[in-house]
């Protein structure tokens, strides 16, 4: 299916989206605590834009036990707003917390480990915290263990699973619950293949504002898959998802504006903005093509230091045709 959420493309198969995390400011749910919800929000709000006395008062009820303090502390810490970024800081908090039975919680404690590096990432406390809070259902986690499932990542692959997590989820209306059923049942991988429905799901998960599945949904309009073919609604899903920072959709906006399709006029700016945004992102497709660019002079003065820094960091990320330019330069070196 892709990847980690963010899912994979036909431009790039190999690229694993992000598993989500609750941010802190959306991490606040009803739960018992001594600061009301108020008051819980105020202090995190005051916190992240540097007001020390606040954040010392969060981490004085935080200390004392309070699991909503908690949760944002740790959120806090996981994103570096009033604090510097501290993964290992997050997860101490956010475990506190959901030991406490804060779903919230569980559900980033999971998401830490999934995503932390080096040593901190731990796929097994990932799967059990998300299945702790999947059974109690918190429909991000139904969507994430569905998700790693559905990739088989540290768990044996299970479709059938996958998709009755993924009913619950979808049940609860949660967006990335939807975007994944969409995609399955578009693509028949593990249920009867229905393009239609699947394009409902994809709507449903665009609608609410995820950025893949506006980007999924604008190329099922460009090629008239489960929808009627539009170009003008292809457009404007992908110029959502690309302003949204998606770096696939900002790479094949890019091509957009180079080809001049979906309607827009050949614009080389716009072309080259894009492709410079996405290929900022670690996008390889995008780098190799703006690698490309500098290397013929396409768009941008000629240039072939960055041509060679660029077709570098994309043999870093995976390309094969940066790759080999690369290789040939080094052998035209030696």
């Amino acid at each position: 299916m892709g990847a980690a959420i963010l899912p994979a493309s036909r431009y790039n198969p190999g690229m694993r989206p992000k598993l989500l995390l609750c941010a802190a400011l959306c991490s606040l749910v009803a739960c018992a605590s001594t600061l009301t919800e108020r008051d819980a929000e105020g202090l995190a709000l005051q916190a992240a834009k540097g007001n020390v006395q606040a954040g010392e008062t969060l981490e004085k009820h935080a200390k004392a036990g309070d699991p909503v303090a908690q949760r944002l502390m740790g959120a806090m810490y996981s994103t570096g707003r009033g604090v510097p970024r501290n993964d290992a800081y997050a997860i101490d908090w956010f475990r506190k917390a959901a030991l406490q039975g804060d779903l919230a919680s569980m559900h980033d404690l999971a998401v830490m480990y999934a995503r932390a590096p080096g040593k901190l990432k731990n796929t097994a406390e990932a799967l059990k915290w998300f299945r702790a809070a999947a059974a109690k259902g918190y429909a991000r986690s139904q969507s994430n263990l569905a998700y790693m499932l559905i990739e088989g990542e540290g768990t044996a692959q299970d479709l059938p699973r996958a998709k009755s997590w993924l009913d619950k989820a979808v049940a609860q209306h949660e967006p990335f619950g939807e975007f994944l059923l969409g995609k399955m049942v578009r693509d028949g991988r593990g249920v009867e293949k229905d393009a239609a429905r699947g394009a409902k799901l994809m709507g449903d998960a665009a609608d609410s504002g995820l950025r893949e599945a506006q980007f999924e949904l604008a190329l099922m309009y460009h090629d008239g898959n489960g929808v009627e073919k539009s170009d003008h609604k292809a457009r404007d899903l992908l110029r959502k998802s690309a302003e949204q920072g998606y770096p696939n959709a900002q790479y094949v906006l890019a091509i957009v504006y180079r080809q001049g399709e979906l309607g827009e006029q050949k614009d080389p700016a716009k072309s080259f903005t894009w492709l410079r945004r996405s290929a900022n992102q670690n996008f390889a497709p995008a780098q190799f093509q703006l690698g490309l660019a500098y290397a013929n002079g396409d768009g941008v003065k000629q240039d072939d230091r960055q041509a060679y820094a660029w077709m570098l960091e994309a043999a870093k990320n995976g390309s094969p045709e940066a790759a080999e330019f690369v290789q040939r330069v080094r052998s035209h070196r030696k």
